[in-house]
């Protein structure tokens, strides 16, 4: 009797922590530190409030992240993959005749 294995069915399943993808946590990181640093020249330049400058951080990596949340639900998974390649070598996308075509011959 050949051995018997059990069947992952879900081996594509994202990693996520909190309900949130490890690719989204680092996004999340990124934005806030680019948004900190805008912050701190906008709102830092207007009011001098240290903590308006963390808040407006706080709020605009909010905001930011919702609607990413909403793009993601609405797109396939690795979709701005596919269209980075896809802007990045158009012609390979191109469907044309099949030039390698081999007849099947009996």
């Amino acid at each position: 009797m050949l051995p018997q294995h059990p069947v992952y069915r879900k081996l594509d399943a994202p990693v996520t922590l909190l309900s949130v993808e490890l690719e989204d946590w680092f996004g999340l990181g990124v934005a806030f530190v680019v948004l900190s640093r805008v912050s701190d020249l906008v709102v830092g330049g207007l009011f001098g409030w240290p903590r308006a400058e963390a808040g407006a951080s706080l709020l605009m990596t909010g905001v930011l992240f919702a609607v990413w949340r909403r793009v993601r639900e609405r797109t396939p998974r690795h979709y701005l993959r596919h269209l980075l390649e896809y802007l990045g070598e158009p012609h390979a996308y191109i469907v044309g005749p099949d030039v390698d075509a081999n007849p099947y011959v009996r």
